[in-house]
């Protein structure tokens, strides 16, 4: 069997490498090895006085106790190695007694001459994959804690519910009924779009919305008859218009909570997304950053209402950012949104 060109050469190439490699024959033979690959042997009490070369590569693989004895790997890398196909990345764990460990296995096939050979690297994926594995323990955290939620919401506002059926009954179908009613559809969309959202990034019943009307409409949610909303300008975005309208709550929520009940907000548009802005006293340079983070409020509570913004925004491949307004107010912008082709002239948005 007609080994890798210049044995030296090679060898020099696969030390320079920060992984374990090895160069695997058609027959699976290991032909050489790199330093990192003797390296994690000598630190893992290998006792193979070659570091295993001139060994069966694929046997090894079959023998081995952990996830890499997969029983079709052997065969996903002959198959590599005939032709039958280019690559192969495969992650497995190889825990320690002291650690838990996984790595990634990556093959590919090149030739010398007339001869076939797989260069075989195994990467330390650890810090990747407990990233993973914490992020997903936080995901099934907040699910429960929204489902939670979702479950005593339901209960106040079936009493707040009934007792409005009575009022009507006594003083009639007022104005005031039908925002109360009104305020409890809002409760259960944003309950069941948190409920959504926490399950999964991808967004529901996408279609193109204008920002005035999501501005509008939300605005309307709002508590307050001493603050003023401007719009600037309008164009259309794609997205999912009750996820965006809880969006637009939130930062129309925490305009008039931090910029005052007789503020004045506005809302325009910018290249591929818009804004919306206060006249209050801003949030200083030093914490714009910060503002954006679950833990963040300038008045000192705990507040989600910034990073359940950027969450949204990120769902639909945007971003959140934070300057100061024209008047010295808060400014977010928030960019990145698919914006869908300008209607033709006279056709309904």
């Amino acid at each position: 069997m007609e080994h890798p060109p210049g044995d030296g050469v090679v060898q020099a190439g696969i030390d320079k490498m920060p992984h374990e490699v090895a160069i695997v024959d058609a027959d699976g033979i290991i032909v050489a090895v790199n330093e990192e690959w003797q390296r994690f042997a000598d630190q893992n009490d290998g006792e193979h006085p070659e570091y295993w070369v001139g060994e069966n590569y694929f046997q090894i693989t079959q023998q081995a106790d952990d996830v890499l004895a997969a029983p079709d790997l052997a065969q996903r890398l002959e198959a590599i190695v005939a032709g039958d196909a280019d690559q192969l990345q495969y992650e497995y764990s190889c825990h320690s007694p002291d650690e838990q460990r996984w790595f990634r296995l990556d093959a590919r096939r090149f030739s010398h001459g007339r001869q076939p050979f797989l260069i075989i690297i195994h990467t330390n994926i650890t810090e990747q994959k407990l990233a993973e594995l914490r992020a997903k323990a936080r995901a099934e955290q907040l699910e429960t804690v929204i489902d939670v939620l979702r479950h005593d919401l339901r209960n106040p506002l079936n009493i707040i519910d009934g007792y409005v059926k009575m009022l009507a009954a006594n003083i009639g179908e007022r104005e005031e009924i039908s925002i109360i009613r009104q305020a409890i559809v809002r409760i259960n969309e944003i309950s069941e779009n948190l409920f959504a959202f926490s399950k999964s990034s991808a967004l529901t019943e996408v279609s193109p919305v204008s920002v005035d009307y999501l501005a509008r409409t939300a605005w309307q949610s709002m508590v307050t008859e001493e603050a003023t909303l401007l719009l600037e300008d309008s164009h259309r975005i794609i997205g999912d218009r009750r996820l965006l309208l809880q969006l637009f709550e939130n930062l129309f929520r925490n305009a008039i909570e931090h910029a005052g009940p007789t503020c004045t907000v506005r809302v325009g548009v910018l290249r591929d997304g818009f804004y919306v802005e206060d006249d209050g006293t801003g949030i200083p340079e030093a914490m714009q950053r910060k503002a954006i983070g679950a833990k963040y409020s300038t008045t000192g509570t705990i507040g989600l209402g910034l990073s359940v913004v950027q969450a949204i925004a990120r769902g639909h491949d945007g971003e959140l950012s934070i300057q100061e307004s024209s008047t010295g107010g808060a400014r977010f912008e928030l960019t990145g949104f698919e914006m869908p082709p300008e209607p033709p002239p006279g056709s309904p948005d």
